[in-house]
């Protein structure tokens, strides 16, 4: 992968073993300066944050290119606009999944790249807690879902905490969509980019429906990493993984052909 400036020109290369700077005292960790990314979902975005305050969030303006395509310039425009430079960064902090497998892999492959060839800290952040994040309700509790095809539903319920930040309650789940959706009761709320989806049911559904911004975007995902960065988390770029819950339709049809051969 190559990480070049909005001109075209490389950034200057690492040599030796990459600088691993310390984060050490509360003041430092106050002033991070971070980089959020989240492709997830098209289109994506990136983010730059500083002493916890959003500077910029800028959509990955893809226009039929992919991922991979588009965000090293526009990660790289984001940072020249901010006259900040790859080795002043404290943290990257980047959607993990779940999500599109495709965008998942370029982002998090973009982020360790980047981590390691500049030293800082890598935080990889659940995308359903961003998305979470992002949501205004009135309510303690939700769930957040997302289309998983074959009409099913990757599913993930959150708490809302005292200080009001959303918790999650137990891990992601691979559910039947309709048998899920009939057994939501009135009390329940669903944040979800695929409302249709959830209307597939023979009966009506008692559960309300939320899709003000269902989809994450990378201000949710720098806060994210910037509040576990701040209690001590961090990832290691040589072995974080994006969050896949299930192997992909191609992965699944090779198998399946290795089996009948």
């Amino acid at each position: 992968m190559v990480i070049g400036q909005p001109d075209g020109r490389p950034f200057p290369r690492c040599q030796g073993t990459p600088r691993r700077r310390s984060l050490a005292g509360h003041d430092r960790l106050l002033a991070m300066l971070v980089l959020g990314i989240e492709t997830s979902d098209r289109p994506g975005s990136a983010a730059l944050c500083r002493d916890g305050d959003c500077l910029a969030e800028v959509p990955l303006e893809l226009d039929g290119l992919r991922h991979a395509q588009a965000l090293p310039p526009v990660v790289a425009t984001l940072l020249a606009d901010h006259h900040v430079t790859p080795g002043s960064l404290d943290l990257i902090a980047v959607s993990r999944g779940p999500g599109s497998f495709t965008g998942l892999r370029v982002g998090i492959a973009f982020a360790k790249t980047l981590a390691w060839a500049v030293g800082c800290k890598l935080v990889a952040v659940d995308t359903f807690e961003a998305i979470a994040t992002e949501t205004s309700i009135d309510g303690n509790t939700l769930w957040v879902a997302s289309d998983a095809h074959r009409e099913q539903l990757y599913v993930r319920h959150f708490n809302r905490q005292t200080d009001g930040r959303w918790q999650p309650d137990g891990e992601h789940s691979i559910v039947p969509c309709r048998e899920w959706c009939e057994a939501r009761t009135t009390d329940e709320v669903v944040v979800t980019a695929t409302p249709d989806l959830l209307d597939r049911s023979s009966k009506p559904l008692e559960f309300h429906i939320v899709c003000d911004r269902p989809r994450p975007g990378a201000e949710s995902v720098t806060r994210l990493g910037h509040d576990a960065c701040l209690a001590g988390a961090s990832d290691n770029p040589t072995t974080v993984e994006p969050l896949y819950l299930r192997r992909s339709a191609a992965e699944e049809k090779r198998d399946s052909s290795g089996a009948n051969s």
